[in-house]
């Protein structure tokens, strides 16, 4: 029997908050699509979302991580399944200093060879459109 959804994302921030790449990326279909709220507009199968997570990582090597799920909701058949959720996000800097953020998710997964994989991949922050800053201060409780 193949693990639900829920155990899967559990387990893929559990690795992305111990900065476990291999973890990591063990989720990902290999014809991955990702719109990242970081540095490109998407990424194009996994080799290059790997280095982009790495590169992600680096922004955090003060070794302090938290990667944490919030309203998780989950929609599936027997071959694709949809899920959204909130993301907090935070790291030390070199200096020591924690940065952190709420973030928006939405992941598509398929089922491949027996196993749940992540072909689509979608972080996204909010932005005032009058301003054009983006508004890393929001909070799900806010």
């Amino acid at each position: 029997m193949t693990q639900s959804i829920q155990q899967l994302s559990a387990q893929w921030a559990a690795a992305i908050a111990s900065q476990n790449m291999e973890q990591i990326m063990a989720f990902y279909a290999e014809e991955l699509i990702a719109y990242d709220a970081v540095a490109q507009l998407q990424f194009i199968g996994k080799t290059a979302y790997r280095t982009h997570w790495q590169q992600c990582m680096e922004f955090c090597p003060g070794g302090h991580s938290k990667f944490e799920l919030r309203d998780l909701n989950i929609l599936q058949n027997d071959q694709l399944a949809f899920s959204h959720a909130l993301v907090y996000c935070e790291g030390s800097n070199e200096k020591g200093e924690t940065q952190g953020c709420w973030m928006r998710l939405t992941q598509g997964w398929q089922m491949q060879q027996g196993q749940w994989r992540i072909i689509h991949d979608h972080f996204s922050v909010p932005f005032d459109m009058v301003s054009g800053a983006v508004l890393f201060e929001l909070t799900p409780d806010a």
